[in-house]
């Protein structure tokens, strides 16, 4: 709430100079000016003001999609043998490197298996084929989520009321 009211602060501020806002608690706001705005100031603070109520709901929705991506790093990608594997960035350039290096290993003539480790510390075994299908798969999984998330964003930053996106 205060960050959000932080928000508000940094959008008036850029207008004209202030001490703060204050939340009235009745779904109005009170502004501190350091000096009297003109007219036009006050006007384009007004608008801002009155356009709260949803920028405030849509800061607080993003909130909750940033909550169910956390959820979606920890718990990963349930891969078709029944463990996870991490979609974390760090998990997903690992598990690139770990795919080159194979890839480089069988253009040497090296065939030993390839390890991958799941979210739980489990290592299991591959060979270049079987680690292709994986990764063919997980990238199209991590991809999803991605797009997915993207498009809880979009949506939400694209709503124009507050019952749009109270309906997402």
């Amino acid at each position: 709430m205060l960050e959000n009211l932080n928000i508000l602060h940094e959008s008036i501020a850029s207008i004209v100079p202030i001490h703060g806002v204050a939340d009235n608690g009745d779904g109005t706001y009170r502004v501190d000016y350091i000096d009297n705005p003109t007219q036009e100031q006050l006007d384009q603070v007004n608008s801002i003001i009155e356009s709260w109520p949803l920028e405030k709901a849509k800061l607080e929705k993003l909130e909750e999609v940033d909550e169910e991506w956390q959820l979606v790093l920890q718990t990963g990608w349930l891969t078709p043998y029944g463990w996870s594997l991490g979609v974390d960035i760090s998990d997903v350039a690992l598990l690139n490197g770990n795919f080159v290096l194979a890839k480089e290993a069988a253009g040497m003539g090296i065939t030993d298996p390839v390890f991958v480790v799941d979210t739980t510390g489990g290592s299991h075994a591959f060979n270049l084929t079987d680690l292709t299908a994986l990764m063919l798969q997980y990238g199209q999984a991590r991809a999803l989520l991605s797009s997915q998330d993207a498009a809880k964003r979009t949506a939400i930053n694209n709503a124009n009321t507050i019952e749009e996106l109270n309906a997402l």
